[in-house]
């Protein structure tokens, strides 16, 4: 097993579990009790985790934002089959908008077979994966977030207003039935909010693990969103919360 898929694996037995020990991780993964603490120390460095005697607890959801580093690691095969099944959603000769985050990421590694595409992007990390396609890429401009490897601010919100966008791909720092679509930074979020203003349709992505709570800035109501995508570990009473609403849920 590879480091990150053991990472992942980690946080999946603390998401059933309050706690979990060392020597629990050293029977389950048949590693030394050195790299079972090797990995209790990465997670805690990258904010998932806290580390207690003998073990370690995960870091309660809140106004805290995970950085992006951790993202790129936490459940990669829900992100992926939730950016291969948004791809489908996409046509060629569609201009749409990637946002920035780790589950949008996945969503550009499955459109570069897409034909006359135009992608708008504000993650350099989408920036990246997309330069040596064929596909036409525009580059918002503003500040950089170096953390987040993306750009953002006064200036990026001025140049959307020069778009007109078919579809946006967004993602979500958290998602509620009560509260809808909110965020940890407010930039951030103002940033979402123009984009949604500028676009035709709105398809978030984002894994189980971003619903049923929320973050510090309101970005919009579920009824502002035409399509979520997410995987089928999601709660069976958040899913029944959205029969009785117009924004379409996929699960993967």
């Amino acid at each position: 097993m590879l480091p990150q898929e053991r990472y992942d694996a980690i946080l999946k037995l603390l998401q059933k579990d309050s706690i979990i020990k060392v020597e629990n991780l050293v029977s389950s993964f048949h590693i030394s009790i050195e790299t079972a603490r090797r990995d209790l120390n990465y997670l805690e460095k990258q904010g998932l985790i806290k580390k207690v005697y003998g073990g370690a607890t995960l870091v309660e959801k809140g106004i805290a934002e995970p950085t992006s580093r951790s993202r790129l690691i936490h459940n990669i095969e829900q992100k992926a089959a939730i950016g291969r099944k948004c791809s489908e959603l996409i046509q060629d000769g569609d201009s749409i908008l990637l946002e920035i985050g780790t589950t949008t990421l996945q969503v550009a590694k499955n459109i570069k077979h897409k034909k006359n595409l135009t992608v708008i992007t504000n993650s350099i990390f989408v920036i990246n994966e997309l330069l040596d396609t064929d596909i036409s890429l525009y580059i918002i401009g503003g500040k950089i977030r170096h953390e987040e490897q993306a750009i953002s601010g006064a200036v990026s919100m001025f140049e959307l207003d020069n778009f007109h966008i078919n579809k946006a791909i967004i993602g979500a720092g958290s998602i509620s039935l009560e509260n809808g679509i909110s965020d940890y930074n407010i930039e951030e979020a103002l940033m979402r909010k123009k984009i949604i203003e500028r676009s035709r349709q709105v398809i978030i992505v984002a894994d189980s693990s971003k619903f049923g709570f929320d973050a510090l800035v309101q970005v919009c109501p579920l009824s502002s969103i035409n399509t979520i995508i997410t995987d089928r570990n999601l709660d069976p009473s958040i899913i029944l919360g959205f029969e009785e609403l117009q924004t379409k849920l996929l699960l993967v």
